[in-house]
């Protein structure tokens, strides 16, 4: 009697941890779903930098800062079009399915490759604003560099000038002491949608535990 007692109470232990899991693995599927569509916007956004860079390189071969403008705009685009797609299979080959340690591997390696990849994109942005504007204007029949050169040349400074601010607090925000602003700016960089998927499979590994 006791044994049976045992089995069916082991029994009723597996099915409240199945359902469990998977109420709290249908909440991040659905907060990773944001994410996918992000990738989707960004992809978006890089085959328009793509087009746009290319119409001007291959039009402005004498004219060197155009050339230059629109061949960045251009590797910018393809390195935002690589970064979404690498994220969208990263976040394909998990299975939702597998056992929490598996998931939560596959989810900190799309971590991994989101925030290291956005950080590349994203802080080259203290440069690139110059060449895209510069593409965009072209387009419109206007070149900048040559109406106004020091609008290129002063944002060389002023970029270098963000990276080296942005390195500061990062290394600021790392010090011992600020172990809660460091988990907070940790949290920024993978975005929300990453940051509730990883909170909900930390919760479902707790919850096997216990």
């Amino acid at each position: 009697a006791w044994k049976a007692l045992d089995e069916r109470l082991a029994r009723q232990d597996a099915l409240n941890f199945e359902m469990y899991k998977q109420g709290r693995v249908d909440r991040m599927r659905s907060s990773l779903r944001l994410l996918a569509w992000g990738q989707v916007v960004q992809i978006l956004f890089g085959a328009a930098c793509v087009v746009l860079g290319a119409g001007i390189w291959s039009q402005y071969h004498a004219n060197t800062p155009l050339l230059v403008a629109g061949i960045l705009v251009h590797l910018s685009g393809v390195s935002m079009i690589a970064l979404g797609v690498l994220v969208q299979i990263l976040m394909s080959r998990i299975d939702y399915g597998a056992p929490v340690v598996e998931i939560q591997r596959r989810l900190a390696r799309v971590r991994d490759v989101y925030v290291r990849g956005g950080l590349v994109v994203g802080l080259s942005w203290w440069f690139m604003w110059v060449p895209f504007l510069m593409v965009v204007l072209a387009w419109l029949g206007v070149d900048l560099y040559r109406h106004a050169p020091g609008v290129v040349w002063y944002n060389v400074p002023i970029g270098f000038g963000g990276l080296l601010a942005t390195w500061l607090f990062h290394r600021w925000s790392r010090a011992p002491g600020r172990e809660k602003t460091a988990r907070m700016v940790d949290e920024q960089l993978a975005g929300g949608s990453l940051t509730k998927a990883q909170r909900l499979l930390d919760e479902i590994a707790r919850f096997e535990q216990e």
